[in-house]
């Protein structure tokens, strides 16, 4: 099977929507043998995705390697106990202390369950050497790697836990991985001081394939009687599954000579027929041009490039060559749908200078400035009317209960989609949808609707109407970017919303605030209200952090139970589309553990190169529970205003000539 082709079959597996998860025993999302720790062996941005099955236990977890010495897990595991069951959330860390030497090995420190002293929680320090297509590793747990389920790890009242970490006596552990060059299998073998009911020590062996590029099944057994099966989905996403930009080459860059005598210029009709005609070869659209005095202003918009930075680039090549000689300066406004958000100014000049030189990238990033587009511009060429549009889809979603179910209990939906767009500032959306299947439990409603526990009480089996809502956005200064929704937002809430956001392209943060007033919908039926209502304000802080696009968001403020919560979400937006966010949030009201969530949005793109900048996201985890709960399907401005980053164009710079 070809690249692309596995690709667009992992997109349309992670398109679906699991509700909470598997991955290695317990592992938390970091590099493994089978169930004990190894150095890892990746590179940075590598990601993993691993489900664990087996008798008594499943998981689900995400790694992420944001560094090439320092690994980030996410593990929802869920542990069967008799005729019950219990699960945990588990944030982790590997970090590789030092390299490995020609005679030393490389020594490693991991926390799995960093926060809380669930039974899935340990520590290890790792000493490993690699020998050709062989890794051995040797060292010390603690908690789950010293104990047959951990206990007593720590303050059950914590927030956040740590006095448990590295306390007791540890256990040894070893274990060898090796490649054997033989149609990609790879066979692992592992020690541990853990006894278990079957034997005072535990052994255990997996033997994994590639059955194909980036997805890997591997079988694993111990001495224990443990037997399962483990599916790992590996993945850059700096390292697309296709190469993007085949067969299409950007056109030549020409300096700017200066105004001769007698030279005639082109006229800004010309010039615009010109711009308009050669990029569309690269998929790029002229929405609005205009030519005053020394400067150009051109809307550019591009449905298949995910790199903004790339378009203003071409752009810029094809007005070197066609704009008149006492053109200076290269203005290119940033359209997001509703909003024009940001003008990338360059200076013509710096770019004839960056032409050619080694660091052409970063000399043009020196050339280039940002402001924030007018809320008024006069009539320019290119500009059409927009006309009202309708349009519809249809979406299935599975979901699966790895968490509080025995047996996988699974649920599906099929959706029927619709949008009536007025204009680009306003549409109207519904979705209806249809539960074919339902093997979830189904609970009575309360006599007290709560904010979010109760979401089992929702009829299941016939058609409902899951949202159907209004929505405008708006700018009120150049800088302050709003929203107002109104309707029914979830299947749980309807009511009225509304959103600034203040952002100054110039920086790299924004401000936003969001109030909401809603009421609970009926169990039953299409449009009916239970008798309780809601109010939120939120504040937020977005925020972009050091390089390679990472972020953050802070949001605080009365949340739906009427509590004070917090909400922090750190991730990363890459600049061909992919974004990986983790987050977690506290609440006054709850005093139990932290818990976590994961977020991965993959850009079709990065499987085929002609679907465009569309997206298939998965969401697993995190915030449940009626506290630190919050209203979606409001329509956060962020969501559309995340590509005007000007870290994240930055970013991009480094495609700039390409």
């Amino acid at each position: 099977m070809t690249r692309p082709t596995f690709g667009m079959a992992l997109t349309a597996l992670l398109s679906t929507s699991v509700a909470t998860g598997v991955m290695a025993e317990g592992i938390g999302g970091l590099s493994q043998a089978v169930d004990t720790p190894r150095a890892a062996s990746g590179i940075a941005d590598d990601l993993t995705i691993h489900l664990d099955f087996r008798e008594d236990y499943r998981a689900l977890s995400f790694g992420l390697q944001p560094s090439d010495w320092l690994e980030i897990g996410i593990s929802f595991p869920t542990y069967d106990e008799g005729g019950g069951s219990s699960s945990g959330n588990e944030l982790s860390f590997g970090l590789r202390l030092w390299e490995e030497r020609s005679y030393l090995p490389g020594l490693t420190v991991g926390v799995v369950g960093f926060g809380s002293d669930d039974r899935g929680s340990g520590e290890y320090v790792l000493a490993s050497k690699t020998m050709g297509s062989v890794q051995a590793s040797v060292g010390l747990g603690w908690g789950r790697y010293a104990q047959d389920i951990a206990v007593d790890r720590g303050d059950d009242e914590s927030i956040v836990r740590t006095d448990h970490l590295f306390v007791g006596d540890p256990e040894p552990l070893a274990n060898i991985v090796w490649d054997t060059g033989y149609k990609s299998l790879i066979a692992a073998a592992e020690y541990s001081g853990v006894g278990g009911a079957e034997a005072d020590d535990t052994f255990g062996a997996s033997l994994s394939y590639e059955v194909l590029e980036g997805l890997r099944v591997a079988g694993f057994v111990t001495n224990q009687g443990s037997v399962g099966v483990r599916l790992v989905f590996a993945a850059n996403p700096t390292r697309p599954f296709v190469q993007t930009d085949i067969n299409r080459g950007p056109h030549p860059y020409v300096e700017n000579r200066g105004l001769r005598a007698g030279q005639p210029q082109p006229g800004e009709q010309q010039v615009f027929a010109l711009l308009k005609e050669r990029l569309e070869e690269d998929d790029i659209q002229i929405r609005r041009f205009a030519m005053r005095g020394d400067t150009i202003d051109v809307t550019a918009a591009s449905n298949m490039d995910p790199v903004f930075a790339r378009v203003v680039g071409r752009v810029a090549r094809v007005l070197s060559a066609i704009a008149p000689a006492n053109i200076t300066t290269f203005r290119v406004t940033q359209n997001t749908g509703a909003f024009d958000s940001n003008v990338v100014v360059l200076d013509r000049a710096g770019l004839d200078d960056a032409v050619g030189a080694p660091d052409a990238a970063a000399l043009a990033w020196d050339a280039t400035s940002f402001e924030a587009s007018p809320l008024n511009r006069p009539a320019a060429l290119g500009e059409s009317t927009f006309q009202p549009r309708f349009s519809y889809g249809f979406t299935p979603v599975l979901k699966a209960d790895f968490i509080t179910s025995d047996t996988l209990e699974l649920t599906g939906t099929f959706n029927a989609n619709a949008r009536y767009t007025f204009s680009p500032q306003t549409f109207v959306s519904g979705s209806v949808g249809y539960r074919f299947l339902n093997q979830w439990t189904q609970e009575d409603p309360p006599a007290e609707p709560q904010p979010r526990s109760d979401f089992t009480s929702y009829a299941p089996d016939i058609a409902y109407l899951q949202s159907l809502s209004v929505r405008h956005r708006f700018r009120v200064a150049p800088e302050i970017y709003s929203r107002v929704s109104a309707g029914l937002f979830e299947r749980a809430y309807g009511g009225v919303s509304g959103e600034m956001i203040w952002r100054d392209p110039e920086q790299n943060f924004a401000l936003g605030l969001e109030a909401t007033y809603v009421q609970k919908r009926a169990y039953e039926g299409w449009f009916g209200f239970e008798d309780a209502d809601a109010s939120t304000l939120i504040g937020s802080l977005y925020a972009n952090v050091g390089r390679n696009g990472d972020y953050l968001v802070l949001d605080a403020g009365q949340h739906l139970a009427g509590d004070f919560a917090v909400g922090l979400t750190v991730g990363r937006n890459y600049r061909n589309g992919w974004r990986i966010s983790a987050s977690t949030g506290w609440s006054e009201e709850r005093d139990s553990a932290l818990k976590f969530g994961a977020e991965i949005a993959i850009p079709l793109s990065w499987t085929s190169p002609d679907a465009g900048k569309g997206t298939t996201n998965l969401s697993v985890g995190g915030q449940s529970g009626d506290f630190g709960s919050r209203v979606s399907g409001t329509g956060l401005l962020y969501d559309e205003l995340r590509t005007s980053d000007k870290r994240r164009i930055e970013d991009g710079f480094g495609e700039f000539w390409n």
